[in-house]
């Protein structure tokens, strides 16, 4: 009796699996006997043993489709033909702008501030607290901000999830809460 590695079919012999036709020829010991070569009188060899040198002949009326092999070709310039670059123009110096700050503006408070809290992607309008990949498209999301750590002081005790809080819905696998499933993918809930 042979158990395919693969499917566990049993079956009681062959060189490959009936289910899934995985090759049972390297098992060793485990698997089928060597098949045995037997000649059948009166049957036409059609591969013999050994076939030895045969002579290629060539066939007068082909067509040669490959040419000789052609020595260096040599470069013809187009006197109209732009050659999308100019000529060297040699070493140019480079000269400082002396009216050129270097330093950055003093903010005048007329800046946009970046944004902080929840991030809504552009491409799913999917609002999202935190992360940088997208929960429902799976696209990255725009950086933003860290609140300052007043605001995350003042909006109370951050809540900490483990995994097996909730089951997925779609395969009642052990899921983050928020995040996808490991097993299906799919996005778990939040606990309630």
């Amino acid at each position: 009796m042979v158990v395919c590695p693969v499917c566990e079919h049993q079956q009681a012999f062959g060189i490959e699996c009936e289910i899934c036709g995985k090759d049972l020829g390297d098992l060793g010991e485990l698997g089928p006997p060597p098949a045995a070569d037997t000649k059948l009188e009166g049957l036409e060899v059609t591969v013999p043993d050994r076939v030895g040198e045969i002579a290629v002949d060539r066939v007068g009326e082909l067509e040669v489709t490959s040419f000789a092999v052609q020595g260096p070709v040599a470069v013809e310039a187009v006197p109209d033909l732009d050659i999308g670059r100019a000529n060297d123009v040699g070493a140019i110096p480079v000269e400082r702008m002396a009216d050129l700050a270097e330093d950055r503006a003093a903010d005048d408070g007329v800046r946009t501030a970046a944004p902080t809290g929840a991030v809504t992607c552009r491409y799913c309008r999917n609002v999202q607290a935190a992360g940088l990949i997208c929960n429902t498209c799976g696209m990255r999301l725009p950086k933003v901000a860290a609140p300052p750590p007043e605001a995350v002081a003042a909006s109370g005790p951050k809540v900490t999830y483990s995994r097996g809080d909730v089951r997925c819905k779609a395969c009642g696998a052990p899921a983050m809460p928020g995040e996808r499933c490991s097993e299906c993918g799919a996005l778990a809930p939040l606990p309630t």
